[in-house]
């Protein structure tokens, strides 16, 4: 498994088994994390996100696809949950991560499968 993958793997694990601590770990000091709905997140900002403004109580994402270019990689997959507010989420997704030579998230890019335009 690459190297990219495999971190994107753990991103994944950790935001799955619910530990907030060590998902907002493994972004850079000065990472960045652009979500729909939400301003650029960017440093400690990520790690508030982590520990309470995330709208999910829990859930699991299943990955169909990840593809990978150096430090980069693409995620295909669907999330499956519960909200904060007791509403159950299904969701498809796309993610983009940049990952620095330590191996921590620069920067990460989500978007959402929804009717848009």
């Amino acid at each position: 498994m690459a190297a990219a993958e495999a971190l994107a793997r753990t991103y994944y694990d950790t935001v799955d088994a619910g530990d907030p601590a060590a998902t907002a770990a493994l972004f850079a000091p000065d990472g960045t994390y652009d979500r729909p709905g939400y301003d650029t997140l960017t440093g400690a900002q990520i790690s508030e996100f982590y520990h309470g403004a995330r709208v999910i109580e829990s859930g699991a994402h299943t990955l169909d696809e990840i593809i990978t270019d150096g430090n980069r990689a693409a995620v295909r997959g669907r999330f499956d949950g519960v909200l904060k507010s007791g509403a159950e989420a299904h969701e498809g997704f796309a993610d983009f991560f940049d990952f620095d030579d330590a191996g921590l998230i620069a920067k990460r890019t989500s978007y959402f499968f929804r009717a848009a335009v």
